[in-house]
């Protein structure tokens, strides 16, 4: 929503009957906040301001301080928080947790938010309606980035196989309205300019999973668009498409070396990444040695061809095999760059595995592939 610069036709002070009808909206509109949270936002004794824009958008704020909260149509029917008022009162909305900080750059960068990339917990994907006001937040860090409004609700959702809009964005950290505001700050260490990851706080403190609970995660890459998001993160975009330019247009297939497969992944029982591998020293310096990117890669494939992977997936694009299969692997908290393994590219690296026996690419460039079945569905047998 604030992509461009509006000029506002007014500015000025509500009178203390506007005051007391804004808290009352305020309210109404989110249930979950307290009145402690109401005096958070609004200090009982601080003037309020409304700035009404041209295109019919009324922000509230507080006199010599933040933007509050914004209405999108003057009506009082569609107001959302800002991130300001998320930084002062965090728990005011449910949140959808994104998959890692790479993400964030999408949403910054003024994408909506793809049911593909939220993860579902455990229990479930929570109950929601169509046009509820949802948080987004960055797993490890309790500021939220981003306020929008569902585009259906989880019944709805589930029938489509979570694919599909989940957020329209309505505003977020460093769009137009956060840009606009004299002394504007971020809420810690972890925000940057254009992405925002884990609190470092937080992390030193043992306390970064904390701010993770009764949120969602996410499960799979999201899928590109004008107003998507892609997570094949830190995959040399370039590279893919000059590849791929070079490539033939059939689909090619992987043909799998079954005694080597089997051994390679006999292991893969036993197999378990958890956010403890190199935990201490990933989560307060996030960097891996070469070393330690190439086996981790190994484990997220591994682990993604024995869990992740169903008959119904094949063949697969490279691309999709790393951002749907690999990437949602690899333990919370961590970044993995391709960049940062001795293959270098995607390609390389799929190639490596195609001379170790577990997949086949007939020309790598084309990134399609196809996984021989029985490598997923025989070892669980």
């Amino acid at each position: 929503m604030f992509k461009k610069a509006v000029e506002a036709k007014s500015h000025q002070r509500l009178s203390g009957a506007d005051r007391k009808k804004l808290k009352r909206t305020v309210r109404d509109r989110f249930p979950a906040a307290s009145d402690a949270d109401i005096d958070a936002l609004f200090p009982p004794k601080a003037e309020i301001t409304v700035a009404k824009f041209q295109n019919r958008v009324h922000v509230y704020a507080v006199e010599g301080g933040f933007p509050m909260f914004f209405d999108v149509d003057g009506r009082g029917t569609e107001i959302y928080p800002t991130v300001f008022a998320l930084w002062k009162v965090p728990e005011l909305l449910p949140v959808f947790m994104l998959k890692g900080g790479e993400v964030s750059r999408f949403i910054i960068g003024g994408a909506d938010l793809m049911f593909p990339g939220i993860s579902v917990p455990v229990e479930g994907l929570p109950s929601f309606l169509a046009g509820e006001t949802w948080a987004v937040k960055v797993p490890g860090n309790p500021a939220p980035i981003a306020v929008g409004a569902t585009t259906m609700s989880s019944t709805e959702a589930l029938k489509a196989g979570l694919r599909g809009k989940a957020l329209r964005i309505t505003h977020h950290y460093h769009d137009i309205l956060w840009e606009s505001v004299e002394g504007r700050h971020v809420p810690n260490a972890g925000f940057f300019e254009d992405v925002v990851f884990e609190d470092p706080g937080l992390l030193q403190s043992g306390q970064a999973s904390d701010s993770c609970e009764g949120s969602t995660d996410v499960s799979n890459g999201q899928r590109n668009g004008d107003d998507n998001i892609e997570v094949g993160e830190n995959v040399d975009v370039t590279d893919v498409f000059d590849e791929t330019n070079h490539a033939s247009s059939s689909s090619k297939q992987i043909d799998v070396d079954n005694a080597t497969a089997e051994e390679i992944i006999g292991g893969v029982g036993d197999l378990k990444v958890t956010d403890n591998v190199l935990s201490e020293d990933l989560s307060v310096q996030h960097t891996l040695s070469t070393e330690d990117v190439d086996a981790l890669l190994d484990k997220c494939l591994l682990q993604a061809l024995h869990t992740t992977i169903k008959d119904k997936d094949l063949p697969m694009p490279g691309s999709t095999l790393w951002a749907n299969h690999v990437l949602p692997c690899r333990p919370s908290g961590i970044t993995l760059d391709i960049k940062k393994s001795s293959h270098k590219k995607l390609s390389k690296w799929l190639q490596a595995k195609s001379s170790m026996g577990l997949i086949n690419p007939m020309h790598i460039s084309s990134y399609r592939c196809s996984l021989q079945k029985s490598l997923v569905r025989g070892q669980s047998d």
